[in-house]
């Protein structure tokens, strides 16, 4: 019977699991009964057997919290593929491709579009690297093996600004196309969060 607690199947799963193997895969540190996991330009720990957050404000959240958890019970050791693809080539992302533009990356259109520093400045303040991509392209890595791409066309009096997220093509490894909109959301949250 499933679990209204979305916390429950990858806890246990972690639980049942080798923290020493689940840091290999996942590319964190596992020391002294804790895992040390690099989160854009945060830390985030998390005490094993007893799952307990410990984490700067600033990404203080269920969700990325829940995205935690569910990036270690899942990780697979895959390494980035260094490829990039749109959110609705990756694996089921089809069928969430519309909501991801409404909800991400219309975002990114509406706030930087006019304002492509605000974008850089914000985007080094999460740890970004900047690459040559429409007028401005960011790489950001979220977790260790799961990167993304920003890429912002600012609009002018023909065309309104454009913006795209590409993810490493081995995203999906890891996370699901849904969660990986919820982690997408997480990042242009904070991105938004900056820009002010």
């Amino acid at each position: 019977m499933p679990t209204s607690n979305p916390f429950e199947e990858p806890s246990r799963y972690l639980l049942e699991s080798d923290p020493n193997d689940v840091a290999t895969k996942a590319g964190v540190k596992y020391e002294e009964g804790r895992f040390y996991i690099d989160f854009m330009e945060w830390e985030i720990q998390l005490t094993y057997p007893g799952l307990q957050f410990h984490l700067p404000e600033e990404i203080n959240t269920f969700t990325i919290k829940l995205l935690t958890l569910l990036y270690l019970s899942r990780a697979t050791g895959v390494p980035l593929a260094n490829q990039w693809v749109p959110y609705r080539e990756l694996k089921d992302g089809l069928f969430y491709a519309r909501s991801f533009n409404k909800t991400v990356e219309q975002k990114i259109e509406t706030l930087f579009g006019s304002d492509p520093e605000a974008l850089r400045l914000a985007g080094a303040r999460l740890g970004s690297r900047e690459v040559e991509q429409g007028d401005v392209g960011l790489v950001l890595r979220t977790y260790p093996r799961i990167s993304l791409l920003i890429i912002l066309w600012v609009g002018d009096e023909e065309f309104p600004a454009s913006a795209s997220i590409l993810f490493d093509a081995n995203a999906t490894d890891y996370l699901n196309v849904f969660e990986l909109r919820m982690l997408a959301g997480e990042v242009v949250n904070r991105l938004s969060k900056y820009a002010g």
